[in-house]
């Protein structure tokens, strides 16, 4: 009997996987998880750690590493399956968790800016650190409401 697997992935399909991995290194994601999160983004269902290895040509423990770092980020889900210690990963369904995240960084850099603008000695340097932190400050509201208003989107569609 003949293990067909999974199909080879296409030459379109490795450029979009490299792409998002290329995308993804500058903001500190290992190229590893870069791929792994490039191939998920390309299937219809959660796949194994077996899958993603061999069609990455990567070593499982490898594979495994990627997936965590992207389980950590909340890029993708780690799926049980019924009678069965083994997972399967596919992409998590919140787009928003990892811009949640540096929105709440630029929340406390913004209020970090306000607070010190008030016990700065010098005009300038005030000035800088109140335009910082309105910089931040609506960096964060506006992707918060950008979210909620994607959300709102998505809940209409799906209820």
């Amino acid at each position: 009997m003949v293990n067909l697997g999974p199909a080879p992935l296409s030459e379109d399909d490795l450029r979009f996987i490299d792409e998002i991995a290329a995308l993804l290194a500058p903001r500190g994601m290992p190229p590893s998880a870069g791929r792994v999160y490039g191939y998920l983004l390309l299937n219809e269902a959660p796949v194994s750690l077996e899958q993603i290895a061999t069609q990455l040509d990567m070593s499982k423990g490898g594979a495994w590493n990627a997936a965590k770092t992207l389980v950590h980020c909340g890029q993708i889900r780690r799926y049980g399956e019924r009678g069965s210690k083994r997972g399967l990963f596919g992409p998590s369904e919140n787009y928003a968790a990892g811009m949640l995240e540096q929105s709440a960084l630029w929340g406390a850099m913004g209020a970090l800016m306000e607070d010190s603008a008030a016990t700065a000695g010098s005009g300038v340097v005030a000035g800088r650190l109140k335009e910082m932190a309105r910089f931040y400050l609506t960096m964060r509201d506006t992707i918060e409401a950008g979210i909620r208003q994607l959300n709102a989107g998505r809940a209409r569609k799906t209820g």
